[in-house]
């Protein structure tokens, strides 16, 4: 496929289909349940903040798989109800991918202890908006949850260029600190404790337009949400 095709396709899938969602549920639904004119409702209302945290794992290129190990990472999260029912999220989030040392000295041949400190990890900071389906006012126990959905990535240190020299351990540093756009897609699953809490577990792929070389990662996380 070429490259137009794809940019028209992840168009298609991002950005169409939700406003034909929208639009559709917006002419069938003209005023709330309790009568309330939807023109008097506000444009935007929090319906639902969150706390989530999990594992984040590189995923691509080969190189960000081979030497950074998952991690933990935290996220603060919140549903955003439009008034025409359309749920979108905002996401910010946090995790650092550790640098795997041993495997950095074994891969060359090299039989050391060395520590070369946390300044070859990847601190990963994320910002994201998404889509999250349309509201039907109904508290289910069970019921699956997707998004789609981008925003910036902070990623440091993606273009560290490790290159080894001598038995000493010499070598050299080209650090990176670029604020990139992405896209992601996520699939999840709620249980409702109770009317007002809300246990969600769910999975996202992210895809990050870094400017010498995409980097791809997932996360599965697991978080509480205050409806």
């Amino acid at each position: 496929m070429c490259r137009a095709m794809r940019k028209i396709v992840i168009t298609f899938i991002f950005v169409l289909i939700p406003l034909w969602l929208s639009a559709q549920h917006s002419h069938t639904n003209t005023d709330l349940a309790g009568g309330i004119p939807r023109h008097e409702l506000p444009l935007a209302v929090v319906w639902g903040l969150s706390l989530y945290s999990g594992v984040t794992g590189p995923f691509a290129p080969e190189t960000f798989v081979e030497f950074w190990q998952p991690s933990v990472n935290i996220a603060v999260d919140a549903d955003i109800l439009l008034r025409n029912d359309v749920i979108l999220g905002f996401n910010i989030g946090y995790t650092s991918l550790k640098f795997d040392q041993a495997k950095f000295w074994r891969r060359r041949g090299v039989e050391s202890d060395a520590e070369l400190g946390s300044d070859f990890n990847i601190p990963i900071t994320t910002v994201l908006l998404s889509f999250r389906g349309i509201e039907n006012y109904v508290l289910y126990k069970y019921a699956a949850a997707y998004e789609l959905g981008g925003g910036f990535y902070n990623l440091k240190n993606t273009e560290v260029d490790i290159t080894y020299i001598d038995p000493y351990g010499s070598y050299v540093i080209s650090e990176a600190d670029r604020i990139a756009a992405g896209l992601f897609a996520g699939l999840g699953v709620k249980y409702l404790i109770t009317d007002t809490l809300q246990l969600v577990i769910k999975g996202r792929f992210h895809h990050v337009f870094k400017p010498s070389q995409y980097h791809q990662f997932y996360d599965v996380v697991v978080g509480i949400t205050l409806l």
